[in-house]
């Protein structure tokens, strides 16, 4: 399906959809599903394989998130995959600035105990079953695309350092081409470990004793200790809310539902028709809305294990949101003024959704946070370092992501899930940070406001807000009048392109309400993904 010049990835399909950032972990996911594997099998096994052919946003290093759909138990909850700070941190030690490159930024992997839990306790495929093609994909190999050229050119200075990467992803000292073929067989090797041994191996096995001699030989903080308290998911109660006759389900701290919650609420307040951001009203009103909530955000930070008991839910309160929405139509010029520091983390990452025939429904939002982690690889093992010690507070002490032994980082996922009277009718996700709440509200909006159909508001033009008033535009899709209104509210603005890589990627599924109608899928053209559903079943 085309728009405009662009293509875009959709599906249509009577048996279920997937819909993610690579077309070898859709794949992957679509055969799941018609080997008679459920939501949480073709999820997991997404997941696994986007670590192996996009692994630049995450991968068996990092950490994974999920939102999940049970029907049979009418059952909406989140799995708290976060990773988790080495014990070997010393709080009276804690360096100045964020550690962001080399072995020693990287915290305890979580992505293999949290796609393992969830496909163990909720699959109905083993576990070798839903690995197998992200070791084809290792062995085979996969095909660098133009996006990954780019992020590997990019980042060629610090990935270039360390020989297990330049063996498998550089040709004669350069970045693999497009069209080149990247093969991993220590990746394959590792996994194939796991489908042998389980994904425990990662931890207590002899993968697990491999991860803590490199940590020796390098001076990673990683040790014994840390793999065998492993780093197992939290269930956690979903952020429920309502917008326009919807019920909105969505990821508490330490993700960023609330932002989205808090964006849509303001929003809530105005009609419908001045909710155009291709309009210089309606674009004002979105880049406020999203400052707004960004600020809170940063005022109001909250530790998951607290959420549920904290007296303080302002940022779902609709009454609040009132107030919100009544300054924005002051425009509250002194509130553009205010400066608050931005989040400690601007990290990458990659979203699937996915959607058995049965309307089970599972998104996993996950990342090994900057572009290629650490741009360091496990040695021996194939597998990318996260970077999360980026991604805690380094300062304040009293602050709930305050760098401590165990800690668990501060993150902005925000899969979710929209009911439509009683019955579950989209499923979103997308990376990007901070851009995640943004471009979320920005699909969510145009598909209930404007009705546009699910293709058209994810390819739609797209804007970011920050909470110190950055604005981050496709600049040529939008006219002059609302550049000309959003610079004379105060905002900064810098062009990002069209269909700009940094302003999110939505993959989402509509589901149907009645029999008859078929699933549908849509991949964010913004980058390389497809969505795709079986045949037949």
């Amino acid at each position: 399906m085309k728009k405009g010049n662009v293509k875009i990835s959709s599906a249509h399909s009577y048996y279920g959809m997937v819909s993610t950032a690579s077309s070898y972990a859709t794949e992957a996911g679509v055969k799941m599903l018609e080997k008679g594997g459920n939501a949480v099998d073709a999820a997991v096994a997404a997941a696994l394989c986007l670590g192996v052919t996009e692994p630049q946003a995450s991968g068996l290093g990092g950490q994974s998130m999920a939102l999940l759909y049970l029907k049979e138990q009418d059952r909406v909850f989140v799995l708290d995959g976060s990773s988790r700070a080495p014990f070997n941190v010393q709080p009276m030690k804690t360096p100045e600035k964020p550690i962001k490159l080399g072995i020693k930024s990287s915290t305890v992997p979580s992505t293999p105990a949290a796609l393992g839990y969830m496909q163990e306790k909720y699959g109905k495929l083993s576990f070798k079953d839903v690995l197998a093609p992200s070791i084809e994909a290792a062995k085979e190999g996969f095909t660098v695309t133009p996006l990954i050229h780019r992020l590997l050119k990019k980042e060629a200075e610090h990935l270039s350092q360390d020989p297990g990467i330049v063996k498998n992803f550089f040709e004669n000292g350069e970045p693999k081409r497009t069209g080149k073929l990247i093969k991993q067989p220590e990746l394959a090797q590792c996994l194939e470990i796991m489908a042998d041994s389980g994904w425990q191996d990662f931890y207590l096995g002899s993968i697990g004793m491999k991860i803590i001699e490199d940590m020796k030989n390098r001076g990673g903080l990683i040790t014994a200790a840390d793999l065998c308290q492993i780093p197992a998911p939290v269930e956690r109660e979903v952020l429920a809310n309502t917008y326009r006759g919807y019920d909105i389900y969505t990821f508490p701290p330490p993700g960023a539902g609330r932002v989205l919650i808090q964006i849509l609420n303001t929003l809530e307040g105005f009609p419908p028709e001045l909710l155009d951001s291709e309009d210089p009203v309606g674009a004002v009103i979105y880049a406020l809305a999203f400052r707004f909530a960004l600020i809170n955000r940063q005022r109001v930070p909250i530790h998951p294990d607290y959420f549920l008991q904290s007296v303080n839910q302002m940022m779902s309160d609709k009454g609040y949101a009132k107030e919100l929405t009544n300054r924005i139509y002051d425009i509250c010029s002194y509130a553009l003024q205010e400066k608050y520091p931005p989040p400690p983390h601007s990290g990458e990452t990659t979203h699937l959704s996915v959607v058995d025939k049965d309307g089970n429904a599972v998104g996993i939002t996950q990342s090994i946070e900057l572009v290629f982690g650490s741009k360091t690889m496990a040695d021996g093992l194939g597998f990318f370092y996260n970077n999360y010690m980026s991604a805690f507070e380094y300062k304040n002490m009293t602050h709930p992501y305050y760098l401590l032994p165990g800690g668990k980082p501060w993150s902005s996922v925000a899969p979710v899930l929209m009911f439509k009277n009683g019955l579950p009718r989209f499923l979103l996700g997308s990376p990007g940070s901070a851009r995640i709440s943004t471009s979320l509200a920005q699909v969510i909006t145009r598909i209930i406001d404007k009705q546009e159909g699910l293709d058209t508001a994810i390819a739609a033009p797209r804007f970011h807000s920050s909470d110190t008033g950055q604005l981050q535009i496709e600049e040529k899709r939008f006219n002059q009048e609302v550049l000309r209104s959003l610079t004379t509210t105060g905002f900064q603005l810098k062009n990002r392109g069209p269909y700009s890589f940094y302003l999110g990627c939505v993959q989402g599924v509509q589901i149907p309400l009645q029999k008859g109608e078929p699933f549908f899928g849509v991949a964010d053209p913004r980058r390389d993904g497809t969505a795709k559903g079986p045949s037949k079943l």
